[in-house]
This record gives C-alpha cells, structure tokens and sequence, in this order.
C-alpha cells in the first residue's frame, strides 16, 4: 500500500508538471504572436508616416462645394520631395548603384515630365536644382488691368502628380512623376 500510494504521488507530481510546462509553452505562443503582430503594426505604421509624406501631392480632394480638383504642387513642394528621396537613397546606400528605381529596392525616383521632360531630380546637386526651381517656379502670363491694357504678369506654375509607383514587396512609394498644368 505504501508503494502504491508513492507510486501516486509520484505520477500526480509528473502530470502536475507536465501541465505547468504545457500551460507554459502555451503562453510563449500567445505573447510571441503578440508581439509580432505588434512589430508588424509598428513596421506598417512607419510605412504609412513615410509613403504620407510622397501621397499628400497624389490624386484628388473634395471642395468646400463637393466638386473633386486635382491636387497640385509647385516647383518647391517637388524639389522638396527629390531632397527627401535623395536622403533615403543615401541612408539605403543605394544613391549611385541605380539609374533607375524598381520595385525590389528602396530607390525612389522624381520625375517631371512635360516640354523639358526633367528624369532622376533625386540625383541632382544643389547647382542643378537651383537652376531647375529658377526655370520652373513662375510663367508670363498675359492679363488685362483695370485701363483695359494688356500686361505681363508672372504667375507660379503647378504641377500635378499623375502617377505613382508603390512596390508590392516594400509597400513603400518608389517613383514619382510630376506634369506641368
């Protein structure tokens, strides 16, 4: 009887134990999908932060009286964009291995197109985009002034973006094109 009633113990002890562990293993599953889910959320949180950045001069809006415009830009929002896309294509290492951008990497690529079609602006030093934004920032435009003559004015221009590439593998935007208006 002594043996047995050890012998009891012994296997309660064992499945006591084997329960802890499996109870264990368990929670290790639970809390390590949470957290990938969580880096996940975090990593698609930071892609969306940076593609905002690219889509904000993409598309259409909605007017005060429900009427869809383009959104435009300027010679500035666009140089701006380059320089951005310039400063990742240094932090990826990748600013002189590629001519142009594809969907398998971090390059991004600006570009106008138009009467002077302009290709790689992320590439452009600081010389060529000063020259660039002088060429581009404002157009004559011929208006009439309150004697009834005929005049001269400088307008800006604007620019809208008419297409953009989002990689399928990055999730993130990798080409940029721009038109005049």
């Amino acid at each position: 009887m002594e043996n047995a009633s050890k012998a009891l113990i012994m296997a309660a002890g064992v499945l006591l134990g084997v329960m802890i562990i499996s109870i264990g293993v368990y929670l290790f599953s639970v809390y390590g999908e949470y957290s990938s889910s969580m880096y996940k959320r975090m990593d698609d949180a930071q892609i969306e932060q940076f593609n905002s950045q690219f889509l904000k001069f993409y598309g259409s809006r909605t007017t005060n009286d429900g009427k869809k415009e383009v959104i435009t830009c300027t010679i500035h929002d666009i140089i701006s964009l380059a320089s951005l896309a310039r400063q990742n294509n240094i932090n990826y290492e990748i600013q002189n291995d590629v001519k142009n951008a594809t969907e398998n990497t971090h390059y991004i690529q600006i570009d106008m197109k138009g009467s002077n079609q302009t290709k790689n602006i992320e590439r452009y030093t600081e010389s060529q985009l000063l020259n660039l934004l002088q060429n581009n920032a404002t157009t004559e435009v011929n208006v009439i002034d309150e004697e009834g003559n005929p005049k001269k004015e400088k307008q800006a221009k604007y620019y809208k973006c008419t297409e953009v590439k989002i990689s399928s593998i990055t999730k993130r935007v990798y080409y940029m094109q721009f038109d005049k208006i």
